[in-house]
């Protein structure tokens, strides 16, 4: 199929379509229109002993022929299923992972497991794991084991945990004033 809007159909009634879109890509498409027939894609190991940490399928995002070459042609992210443990009549445990990189082979970063759980990278208190997109070091990151710290500015403010102060202070309001205010204003 050589030309602009090229369609090839699959299924007996044509139902599943693949248009090419001029410049752009492909669409996939089934054409019912009729309620609950979604698209389905369906990434199919053909591994017959699937172990711990197995990859069964992956998305990934290159840009291979970029000019500079060395980093900017590795994989840049990816989208990954992978097994957590060995698959079995009784056992299928899988987790995503979400991939990226930065001068680096996408690497994983963050993962949804079987059981529900998010899991994500330690961060810093310059640059912590959970932040909004308009204060980058402001959030939470995980300083060590069984520890949590909030990080504002870039400077760690509290911690949960097994040292819960920065510096070893116990007060934990600032209120030099002793002003208390139950039911009215000052």
């Amino acid at each position: 199929l050589v030309s602009d809007a090229a369609l090839l159909t699959f299924g007996a009634n044509s139902e599943v379509t693949i248009t090419h879109v001029h410049n752009t890509g492909l669409n996939l498409k089934h054409t019912a229109t009729g309620d609950d027939t979604p698209i389905v894609l369906t990434l199919q190991t053909g591994e017959t002993d699937i172990a711990a940490n197995d990859v069964i399928g992956k998305v990934a995002f290159q840009a291979p022929d970029e000019g500079t070459g060395t980093d900017a042609v590795l994989v840049a992210a990816a989208i990954q299923a992978r097994s957590e443990g060995d698959f079995a009549a009784d056992a299928n445990a899988t987790s995503i992972d979400f991939m990226v990189g930065s001068s680096e082979a996408a690497a994983t970063k963050m993962t949804l497991n079987s059981t529900g759980n998010l899991l994500i990278g330690d961060g810093t208190s310059s640059l912590p794991s959970l932040t909004n997109t308009g204060d980058l070091n402001t959030g939470v990151y995980f300083p060590a084991a069984d520890q949590v710290g909030v990080t504002v500015g870039g400077t760690e403010v509290f911690r949960f945990g097994s040292n819960p102060i920065p510096s070893g202070s116990k007060n934990l309001v600032d209120n030099g004033a002793m002003t208390i205010n139950q039911r009215g204003s000052f």
